[in-house]
């Protein structure tokens, strides 16, 4: 290893030719606004400058360091450790650990995380203190900021560095290609995109302004890593392949003799009853229907291959389903989404993060090949993640022991070239208190029911990880029953009283494990219940809701977000309320069903007022589902206001699900026609079909006399 460096010589290593060329192509991707001055006679030593949120301070003893802020009592998207200093000694090695939440231990954190992990295996091979792991990652990483934190990291002078990134680009790297996008220019090329190559242009776009800015940030690190004398270790990603659907809605399709929108959610329909149920179709059957699926949505929709890989695993061909399960995440585009998704690393960034491995000589660790070789399965699933890419301690210890087996090669600091298997068998597993393992298995149920959307009920996944939660550790209940009383209180949950009591409790849940969520989350206080009763600890829920939640006779809006029994299946801006975009005063949605809240004590008749329109049908009728009771009222292009009376014998005490379902769309033969001429305006416009769009759902009991 080279011994320590200085960070003022990093002004000159961006003056040198190659540094003007990587600054050309840093500006290109927009991570500079302008390159350094070529410096007339030699610069003055730089002063120190923060390392992400840690920021430089003399100590007592008149030493430098850098130092972060406290983190509030939720939490941060920082790892914990409050002072960085300066090497002073050429032992230990020190290894700068860098990423997104993945990277951070989600879920897990501060109890457990990777970089924790990987210091104790890397003393534990060598059986002495000579390495250390400093902790950069942070939940929410982006690219730009991954290169500034990298370069301001050198002033601790690292010995190694490892990059731990990939699974937040495909959400946080290309937020302007977006028909919802804020910039007016951004809406107004995503238009000339669309016009000239249909939904292929904005998706190249997307790719291209990637790549540029990957390649830009790597381009950067490799220039101060080569210059300096650091190896850099680059882990690719994997996702969980096996659990975790990316449910989207399709896209406008061009008309066809019986509608091409129509007829697509007639196949899904079909499908989905073969794949849960076994109903209708023969397997074949259920391929030519997501064959014909497939041709109607040109493969865009992430939706349809996860049909396709779900009647493949009925068939029982592993590797036509791995090949569908891939092709649903890779599809799963930003410029294209309806629905708000979730960060997984696609085929273009394991692609672009070889290609630097390539280019820059960094030191690849592929976790798919890890995680196939360790489980014997080309399906990574609920053993190695949490949710859709967080990892559990199993995960977590495999992906690391891979990650140590290459920093000990590049230390040379053992004779024999160690591989992560071996470390694997030798090493103990990584320690945890019963009580953190149980809080990030309460908060793999918690994520699942917030992100998770499934083409059929998501009971099971969330069960799963509540009794598992359990099983780590029984006190866990008392963070569930906080759960509930906080999503039952007629306040925010940080305002509750449980909310107080969780933060004494050895089951405290942060920001990563969802507390601040402010809907009534109906599919997991349902499960907690359901759950809890099964082990004999039965939970009045019906009452918990009623007391605050429950209709009353003046009426109660349905249509408040907090109703929602999937607050996701709206169009995404309108589900992260972002601060650029005017919000909406009514819903609308990209799906043809709309769930509900309804919260009775079943003696009453139950009055609705549904006032709604079908934005893109002339006329046609809207169907009100409540348990098995069935209605259906007119509506049409223009507002509608109707009213229905649900009779008591319908309703069930506490939560009742309730349905809106709206005809399909009748599109025109070019429908992209006028999303175009709206982006070309710099106006917002919906790539997806809008099946129903309401104003107000009013729900009001009736005394029976």
């Amino acid at each position: 290893m080279k011994p320590p460096h200085r960070f003022e010589e990093l002004a000159a290593i961006l003056a040198t030719p190659e540094g003007l060329r990587t600054v050309r192509l840093l500006q290109a991707a927009g991570l500079l606004a302008a390159p350094p001055p070529a410096p007339a006679a030699p610069a003055p030593p730089r002063r120190p400058e923060p390392i992400s949120i840690w920021v430089p301070q003399e100590t007592n003893d008149g030493q430098r360091a850098w130092v972060r802020p406290d983190p509030l009592p939720l939490g941060d998207h920082y790892a914990t450790r409050k002072t960085l200093k300066p090497k002073t000694a050429e032992l230990p090695l020190r290894v700068a650990f860098f990423g997104e939440s993945v990277a951070a231990g989600y879920l897990y954190a501060p109890h457990l995380t990777p970089a924790q992990v990987l210091e104790r295996q890397l003393r534990a091979a060598i059986g002495r203190d000579d390495f250390e792991v400093i902790d950069l990652a942070r939940t929410n990483e982006t690219l730009p900021s991954l290169a500034a934190t990298v370069r301001a990291s050198l002033q601790i002078q690292p010995d190694i560095l490892v990059l731990f990134v990939g699974n937040n680009w495909n959400l946080l790297e290309t937020p302007e290609i977006s028909p919802y996008a804020p910039s007016v220019r951004a809406r107004q090329r995503f238009g000339e995109a669309l016009q000239a190559e249909g939904l292929d242009g904005p998706l190249r776009q997307a790719r291209e302004d990637l790549r540029q800015v990957a390649e830009g940030t790597f381009e950067l690190i490799a220039l101060l890593t080569r210059t300096i004398g650091i190896p850099v270790v680059l882990v690719l990603p994997e996702v969980n392949l096996a659990d975790w659907e990316t449910r989207q809605p399709v896209v406008r399709l061009p008309g066809v003799p019986s509608g091409g929108v129509a007829r697509w959610h007639e196949l899904y329909q079909s499908v989905l009853g073969y794949v849960e149920f076994g109903e209708g179709e023969d397997p074949e059957g259920a391929i030519e229907s997501v064959e014909e699926m497939l041709e109607l949505d040109g493969g865009r929709c992430p939706t349809t291959w996860r049909l396709l890989g779900l009647i493949r695993q009925e068939l029982d061909d592993p590797e036509g389903v791995r090949e569908a399960f891939l092709a649903e995440v890779d599809r799963s585009a930003y410029p294209t989404l309806a629905f708000l998704s979730a960060p997984q690393a696609t085929s273009l960034t394991r692609e672009l993060l070889r290609d630097a491995a390539r280019r820059h000589g960094f030191f690849a660790v592929d976790l798919r090949e890890v995680f196939a070789q360790h489980t014997g399965s080309p399906l990574p699933g609920r053993r190695l993640f949490l949710d859709y890419c967080h990892l559990t301690r199993e995960g977590i210890q495999v992906a690391m022991a891979a990650v140590a087996a290459q920093v000990l090669r590049l230390s040379g600091m053992t004779e024999t070239d160690e591989t992560w298997q071996s470390l694997l068998s030798r090493l103990p597993a990584p320690e945890i208190s019963p009580e953190a393992e149980a809080t990030a298995r309460l908060g793999a149920a918690i994520h699942s029911a917030h992100r998770l959307l499934m083409s059929g009920p998501k009971a099971e996944m969330l069960d799963l990880w509540l009794d598992s939660a359990l099983d780590a550790s029984p006190g866990v209940e008392s963070a569930m029953l906080d759960l509930l009383e906080a999503r039952c209180a007629p306040v925010p949950a940080v305002l509750t009283a449980a909310q107080q009591r969780n933060l004494a409790s050895p089951y405290r849940l942060l920001l990563q494990h969802g507390w601040r969520w402010d809907h009534l989350d109906a599919d997991l206080i349902e499960a907690i219940a359901r759950v809890l009763e099964r082990r004999g600890r039965p939970v009045p829920l019906a009452r918990m809701l009623l007391e605050h939640h429950g209709i009353r006779p003046e009426g109660t809006e349905l249509a408040d977000p907090f109703y929602l029994w999937e607050p996701l299946e709206r169009f995404y801006p309108e589900v992260m309320d972002l601060e650029d975009l005017p919000q909406r005063g009514t819903l609308r949605f990209p799906w043809p069903e709309a769930t509900f809240c309804l919260i009775v004590d079943g003696t009453s008749d139950v009055d609705l007022e549904l006032t709604a329109r079908l934005p893109e049908t002339d006329s046609g009728e809207i169907g009100v589902f409540v348990n098995m009771h069935t209605v259906t009222l007119p509506a049409g292009k223009s507002w509608t206001r109707a009213t229905v009376r649900i009779p008591a014998a319908a309703l069930e005490p506490g939560l009742n699900r309730l349905t809106l379902r709206f005809p399909s769309p009748i599109l025109p033969a070019d429908p992209f026609q006028p999303v175009i001429d709206r982006l070309k305006l710099g106006l917002s416009a919906d790539l997806h079909p809008v099946f129903g769009e309401v104003a107000s759902l009013r729900a009001g009991s009736i005394c029976n006399e």
